[in-house]
């Protein structure tokens, strides 16, 4: 029986050790999921390995786990004060971890505690805020051109679902079925369907598969026809400010910009619209759309030339978000 229960923990030491970043592994999809409880990738990691092997002190704990001695103290203190660990009296002093079930039923009430406290807070700073003089005029041209960084599939959802509840005019959405499914079953597509703006969406859906936007009305959705624009993903709210999607492979966490620049608006919205144009509702057929809209050659060319300067726009002008630290694709 000891030799069983050895091997049995050896090859679940293994598996924390040479497996945990492996994206068909369980324990690093595990380790994904616990992040999003308030717990660092190495909490996570600690918290899973101790969950698994049991007790164990904190030099067998960061050799098994190859972390620093320093860090894993630390990372052990961190999980007690959150309560989802505990320690074993005795010299080394030797640590264990609660259920996952008791750890989850803690983790979600901490965060529940914590919103508690930044709502009694709110009125408080509100209070303290208004009590503050103000020793300068903002000049109007300040208050245009703001930029702000979104990292994060919640930062990014919060901002999208307040454009949408303040809209009053218009909503222009253009992106993949692929940009958006992150979203899928949020209030945010809930708000989209119950606007009362004057909703557009460019996507690549097909009418015969289910998609984020099957509650919408069609008439209100057309198919992005050009692949080319398909890397694009944006959202504009009454034409007065955007949230603009950011590719980048190398961060796994998604990327946006939100800004009210009246430039940056514009020309998102004259590519939108350049491209609504051109394309046809997701239960129309090709044939229809030929003949409700006759383009001539001199027309597309144009429409070309337009796209190509917006194109061009963005490129350099997001090329110099980028050179000043505001923005990495």
């Amino acid at each position: 029986m000891l030799s069983f229960n050895v091997t049995v923990s050896m090859t679940i030491t293994e598996t924390v050790e040479e497996g945990m970043f492996q994206t068909e592994n369980p324990i690093n999809e595990l380790n994904r999921m616990l992040v999003r409880y308030d717990l660092t990738p190495n909490q996570a990691k600690v918290y899973l390995f101790l969950s698994k092997i049991g007790i164990k002190t904190a030099s067998e704990i960061a050799k098994a786990l190859k972390l620093p001695r320093t860090e894993t103290y630390h990372l052990l203190s961190t999980l007690q004060q959150k309560g989802i660990i505990f320690s074993v009296f005795g010299k080394p002093t030797k640590f264990n971890a609660v259920g996952i079930e008791e750890s989850l039923e803690i983790l979600i009430n901490n965060e529940k505690n914590r919103i508690s406290e930044l709502e009694s807070g709110k009125e408080a700073i509100t209070r303290l805020w208004n009590v503050i003089p103000k020793y300068s005029e903002s000049n109007s041209d300040d208050q245009e051109n703001k930029f702000q960084s979104l990292q994060g599939r919640n930062s990014i959802l919060v901002k999208l679902e307040q454009m949408v509840k303040e809209s009053k005019e218009n909503i222009l959405v253009l992106g993949t079925e692929l940009d958006f499914k992150r979203f899928y079953y949020t209030e945010f597509t809930d708000l989209l369907n119950k606007t009362k703006s004057d909703l557009k969406i460019l996507t690549d859906l097909s009418p015969e598969e289910s998609h984020v936007f099957e509650d919408i009305p069609v008439k209100k959705i057309k198919k992005i026809e050009d692949k080319n624009r398909e890397d694009f993903c944006f959202i504009i709210k009454d034409n007065s400010e955007v949230i603009f999607f950011i590719s980048n492979k190398e961060v796994k966490d998604m990327l946006a910009v939100w800004t009210d620049s009246k430039a940056f608006v514009t020309t998102l919205r004259s590519l939108f619209s350049l491209m609504w144009k051109k394309s046809h509702h997701i239960d129309e057929t090709d044939a229809e759309s030929i003949l409700g809209s006759e383009i001539t050659y001199e027309h597309r060319l144009r429409e070309i030339e337009q796209e190509k300067m917006i194109l061009n726009y963005l490129q350099e002008n997001f090329q110099l978000l980028e050179n000043n630290g505001g923005i990495r694709k």
